[in-house]
């Protein structure tokens, strides 16, 4: 799954967006409102169904965009949606439609490891023809597009970006004197002040895990750097080595220093989040949709800035993640949903239902509602992310990964036991048994 890089964009007017984008709908099984049922393959050429989880919000900002869509071009687009089923329940649902006699023509999923299973079962269409005749390279966020892209094909089209970082207290940090850090050893010496000042530095969670493992992935990236990190994704490299032992040596001496809350472990995203909204955390590890709930909390914007993690790499990069558009090989609308995504790309429809998660190089954030996203994109722009670590492994090596990562914080495993066990299981996802 190669990762690649900037470009540029054919003509992107200043985007405006919905505050509504902020999530893709991480939560319970339900029906979006307005969006029908079923998500099977039309076999009439000027009709087209589509398959996605967005929420209702999104759902609806999603279907004004193929309401135009239809205006301009004739075709009618019936999105189907399952809101808050995350990865593992969509992938799922999603392999019985396209294994089922009416697929959906259009549908959206996760890049990296999460898209290459429908990949290397020959579920999807490549579609570096449709980029060739669209010209979608050319104007596309280069990191989203490896991601996108597998053994050198391009099987979807970059539907939103997420990139995670710091987002800060300012008057956190200046009550305890400490600086924005530029070096990892900075960031260890703003957490120490943070704490003494009386405030948890980094706002994390442990239940499901993959919010605290953001902080782990940063420290991976910090103590490997990002070929070797790559690779270990990649399940190309031994997780035996001295980097991993390292990162864990970290993540364990922050549970130690108290940088992260006391009994995180037993602790929900949500509620972490709300540390930094009431003060009582200096710092999250997250993304462009903390500046909704920032809006949404009423409190002055000033008390609130974002940074990249420095990792003291020659290349600084973030972690991220791409969510795709992708054309079932069932499908008999291949041309259509073609066109509907070269659509989808363009500056009116990205302002509706993409917004500050556009992968469209050159869209900037409406900066009186989100002026911390009108900086995150200029971040997007200069630095590449390394995906994600629950996206980059199947589920299985993901929830390995959680439970070592339990047992590291609890002092249940050495850091070297760790990175053997993490080797284990990456060594039977690359056999063929997860």
């Amino acid at each position: 799954m190669p990762i690649a890089r900037s470009l540029s964009r054919r003509g992107f007017l200043g985007g405006t967006g919905s505050v509504a984008l902020a999530a893709t709908g991480l939560g319970s099984l339900t029906a979006c409102a307005g969006t029908g049922g079923g998500g099977a393959a039309s076999a009439s050429s000027d009709k087209l169904s589509m398959f996605t989880y967005f929420d209702d919000d999104n759902a609806k900002l999603l279907n004004s965009a193929l309401s135009d869509f239809k205006k301009k071009e004739g075709i009618t687009v019936k999105q189907t949606t399952l809101p808050g089923s995350g990865a593992a329940l969509f992938t799922d649902k999603l392999r019985t439609q396209l294994l089922g006699s009416t697929p959906p023509d259009a549908f959206m999923l996760w890049g990296g490891q999460i898209a290459a299973p429908f990949v290397e079962s020959g579920q999807l269409v490549a579609l570096d023809d449709y980029y060739t005749k669209y010209k979608w390279a050319d104007e596309l966020n280069p990191s989203a597009l490896g991601d996108m892209t597998f053994d050198g094909k391009k099987y979807g089209v970059p539907a939103q970006v997420a990139n995670v970082g710091a987002w800060y207290r300012t008057d956190l940090f200046e009550k305890a004197g400490a600086e924005v850090p530029k070096t990892y050893a900075e960031m260890e010496k703003a957490c120490a002040a943070l704490k003494a000042s009386g405030v948890v530095p980094l706002a994390t969670a442990g239940v499901y895990g993959w919010d605290v493992m953001r902080l782990f992935e940063y420290l991976l990236e910090t103590t490997a750097g990002p070929d070797l990190h790559d690779k270990l994704l990649l399940g190309e490299a031994s997780w035996k080595n001295s980097a991993v032992y390292d990162a864990f040596g970290l993540f364990k001496k922050w549970v130690d220093k108290k940088w992260v809350p006391d009994g995180f472990l037993g602790i929900k995203p949500d509620d972490a989040d709300n540390y930094l909204l009431k003060g009582t955390g200096a710092f999250l590890i997250t993304g462009q949709w903390e500046e909704v709930a920032i809006n949404a909390s009423g409190k002055d914007k000033s008390l609130f800035d974002v940074f990249v993690l420095p990792t003291d790499q020659s290349k600084l990069r973030m972690s991220g993640w791409t969510e795709g558009f992708f054309i079932a090989e069932a499908s008999p609308n291949k041309d259509n949903t073609a066109k509907l995504y070269d659509f989808l790309l363009t500056p009116g429809a990205q302002r509706t239902f993409a917004s500050f998660r556009t992968p469209v190089n050159g869209i900037t954030a409406d900066a009186k509602t989100f002026p911390l996203n009108t900086k995150w994109l200029e971040y997007g722009k200069k630095y590449e992310h390394y995906t994600i670590q629950d996206q980059a492994f199947p589920k299985d090596v993901a929830d390995s990964y959680f439970e070592i990562q339990s047992d590291i914080a609890q002092g249940k495993a050495s850091a070297r036991e760790a990175g053997a066990r993490m080797q284990d299981a990456v060594s039977t996802w690359k056999k063929g048994g997860s």
